[in-house]
């Protein structure tokens, strides 16, 4: 029986990748014209007969949503995923959900696979390894709108919802300063993600509008686990005079803060206060029990979903952003 020729067997013999050939024999703007006759003379030359099945599929939108998130196992993004999921399960959506695992190649392989699945919308939070964000320009040439949540590219004229990440940590820093604390520290992540660039933003500001100097020692970057906030508080109870309160970027650091000070024989909130950010149900199980600053995760998902049908129903596809408020959330450490 003779072999159906397929797009990857036209790949190979070009010498480029299948997704070139998919988008040429598509006719994409994003493949360029003499790209475009080259994949075509090849086709014609080895007798390529595409699906008609899975063309009328590709040509046709789905009722799926694709979902981009940098790792599913983080609360935050395991929390969005089963909100995002049932609220659009309600709109008769389905949900195809990928992940980055914070790594750029991996992202762009997925953009690929949602354009490839022809997904009737995407929804995307980017990796740490993202700066720029050309890659995700292949939704626009194939018409699929997208929308960004939480972590998004700085680029202007994108669709996205965002929680106002500044107010959370002026409010954080605020109420740290109104309980007497002078010397308050900051744990971060990487400064180039929006999340971490912003929250950093709000610390700084609220510590100039109360009158407090920016000490560079008592900034500690880092990346947002556990061990994160060990070592950081660590090195900053090495400091002399040492902080009184230290601000974790997300709960999993603050965690690592307060398993530290209580390792370290020192008094959770009397000799240090701490505060993080995300609202993760571990905070709860930490002795003391972790005041947080809790993101408007059901508030997130029904925007993001809400702003994502309008662009998928609409030809009239304006960039719009959504900025939620987070609260503080007031336990023991602080």
């Amino acid at each position: 029986m003779k072999k159906n020729v397929t797009i990857k067997d036209i790949a190979k013999e070009l010498g480029v990748h299948h997704t070139t050939v998919s988008l040429a024999l598509r006719n994409s703007k994003s493949i360029r014209e003499e790209t475009r006759k080259k994949v075509w003379d090849k086709a014609n030359e080895m007798g390529y007969r595409p699906n008609r099945l899975a063309q009328g599929f590709r040509n046709k939108r789905s009722n799926t949503i694709g979902l981009l998130v940098p790792n599913i196992q983080h609360h935050f993004f395991a929390k969005f995923i089963a909100e995002f999921s049932e609220k659009a399960n309600q709109e008769d959506y389905a949900v195809m959900v990928f992940q980055s695992n914070e790594k750029l190649a991996t992202e762009k392989k997925n953009v690929e696979a949602l354009i490839a699945n022809r997904v009737a919308g995407a929804l995307v939070s980017i990796s740490k390894e993202t700066i720029e964000a050309n890659h995700f320009k292949a939704f626009n040439e194939e018409d699929i709108p997208l929308v960004f949540f939480d972590r998004t590219p700085t680029q202007t004229g994108l669709s996205r919802v965002v929680a106002d990440n500044f107010h959370g940590a002026y409010q954080a820093v605020s109420q740290m300063i109104g309980k007497g604390r002078k010397r308050i520290a900051f744990i971060t992540g990487s400064s180039h993600i929006n999340v971490y660039h912003e929250r950093l933003q709000g610390y700084q500001q609220a510590l100039i509008d109360h009158g407090l100097p920016l000490n560079e020692e008592l900034l500690i970057y880092g990346d947002f686990f556990m061990e994160d906030g060990i070592k950081g508080a660590k090195k900053l109870m090495q400091l002399s005079p040492q902080p009184d309160a230290i601000l974790g970027v997300g709960d999993d650091v603050a965690i690592g803060v307060i398993k530290f000070l209580n390792g370290a024989g020192y008094k959770v909130p009397d000799d240090v206060a701490v505060i993080g950010f995300d609202n993760d149900p571990m905070g709860i199980a930490i002795e003391p029990e972790l005041t947080t600053v809790d993101q408007p995760i059901k508030e997130m998902a029904e925007s993001a979903l809400q702003l994502l049908l309008k662009n998928i129903n609409s030809d009239d596809k304006k960039p719009e952003e959504i900025l939620l408020t987070p609260r503080i959330l007031e336990r023991k450490s602080c």
